[in-house]
């Protein structure tokens, strides 16, 4: 009797998601929207794009962020349908609305650099976007992503004559070994202050409004100075032996300006790069950005 009633119990069962499916489907259907969803994988470094079929933006952003995905940009489409850029939901928030003789450029970051402007940004046609690029202190710029193509890793870059959304992407590398090993993070450190040095040098005459900087920070709080190169190969001398000790030397060299304001030597740590972090390409017109010593306030 118990199994003559499950059979016809699972029957019965079968009537109604038939039922639903002819009757409701179309109404189910209606209510859903294909929504063009672009994410980055931040431990692999990977941008894509993918279409997610949901009932609303909501639903959409749970199903993607399960996954383990960042949303950069989410936009709602219509299989089939032309887009329309009037009324897509567009950028990383719903209810961003823009002219159809504007586009949406959106940008966004993987690490703990900077690039500027930054988010959502509305661009007429065929203008330009001018961009500034800047690692943290222990990080590099790894790679810049426009619309899912890699470009040229520079200081800087420039969106030219833009004709449809875009996504942009700057991706900055974890914290550098040299900063893990002596307990420092990016988060933790705010730039006061760069020197900079001639071709295989580490010392210099210090500008002006720098020094003048200098004189007025406190001697109550902790610093970092960090050294760093071109990639300049060094001929070994009697002062030091590769960019590594060159860096160390730079920093060293800052560190002694602090000193001589009063500042402790046990409140300010000394670090060396060698050639690692680049701020420009080390092409010559971008080499004397890289022959630095960088003062940083430790929070």
């Amino acid at each position: 009797m118990t199994t003559t009633t499950g059979i016809y119990l699972r029957k019965f069962l079968s009537v109604l998601v038939i039922f639903a499916v002819l009757y409701g489907g179309n109404s189910f259907a209606a209510e859903r929207s294909f929504f063009r969803v672009i994410v980055a994988k931040p431990d692999s470094n990977v941008t894509t794009q993918m279409r997610v079929w949901a009932e609303s933006e909501e639903e959409a952003r749970e199903n993607v962020a399960l996954n383990g995905w960042q949303i950069l940009s989410i936009e709602q489409s219509t299989p089939g349908a032309p887009y329309n850029p009037s009324t897509a939901v567009r950028g990383a928030d719903s209810g961003a609305k823009v002219s159809p003789s504007d586009h949406l450029v959106n940008v966004t970051k993987i690490g703990e650099g900077d690039i500027q402007p930054i988010g959502k940004l509305t661009v007429k046609d065929g203008e330009n976007v001018d961009f500034k690029l800047k690692p943290g202190p222990c990080q590099t710029l790894t790679k810049l992503v426009v619309n899912g193509e890699q470009v040229e890793v520079s200081d800087s870059y420039s969106l030219k004559n833009v004709k449809t959304d875009t996504y942009v992407v700057a991706f900055f590398d974890k914290n550098g070994r040299e900063c893990d090993s002596n307990g420092i993070k990016d988060k933790d450190l705010k730039e006061i202050a760069i020197i900079y040095f001639d071709l295989g040098k580490f010392s210099t005459t210090v500008k002006k409004d720098t020094a003048e900087l200098l004189k007025t920070l406190s001697k109550n709080k902790k610093y970092v100075i960090i050294g760093h190169t071109d990639d300049v190969r060094v001929i070994p001398n009697v002062e030091y032996k590769d960019n590594m000790e060159l860096s160390i030397r730079r920093a060293g060299f800052a560190k002694a300006r602090l000193l001589g304001n009063g500042i402790p030597s046990s409140s300010i740590k000394l670090m060396g790069m060698g050639p690692a972090y680049p701020v420009a390409p080390n092409k010559p017109e971008g080499q004397p950005l890289n022959r630095r010593a960088v003062i940083y306030e430790r929070r």
